[in-house]
């Protein structure tokens, strides 16, 4: 079957909520462990991202702006309406998926790589601020 001249492909980023709050999870008990030492037990233990209620407010309001972020940069290949929006609260009971419409020419092969470059962006962006 013979693709139309110009015709966009579609593809689909679907971000694993789960997965996104364990690597920014994980990666903060790292950054805090490799510091350690037998002094600053209290520090390092803030540094951990968990899953109290409070730290995961704030994660997910996090991983909510950078995924509106996400939204801004990849606008121009976004297949939704976007004409609305609020400040609701993100509980993180869904996962996070970007339905995008590309060029004819997109490598296919390159679809892996649209979704691991924002689940770093989003995990990135989460720590960030954690720390700030």
């Amino acid at each position: 079957m013979s693709e139309t001249l110009g015709a966009k492909k579609e593809v689909t980023a679907t971000i694993k909520i789960d997965w996104l709050l364990y690597d920014i999870m994980n990666e903060t008990f790292l950054r805090g462990r490799t510091i350690q030492n037998k002094e600053n037990h209290k520090e390092v233990a803030s540094m951990f991202a968990s899953e109290d209620e409070e730290n995961r407010e704030k994660i997910l309001r996090s991983i909510k702006k950078g995924f509106a972020e996400v939204k801004t940069e990849l606008a121009e290949y976004l297949d939704e309406d976007g004409t609305s929006t609020d400040n609701s609260h993100y509980d993180g009971s869904d996962d996070l998926s970007l339905k995008l419409q590309m060029p004819s020419n997109f490598n296919e092969a390159a679809t892996t790589g649209v979704g691991e470059a924002i689940h770093d962006y989003l995990k990135n962006t989460a720590i960030a601020e954690w720390y700030m």
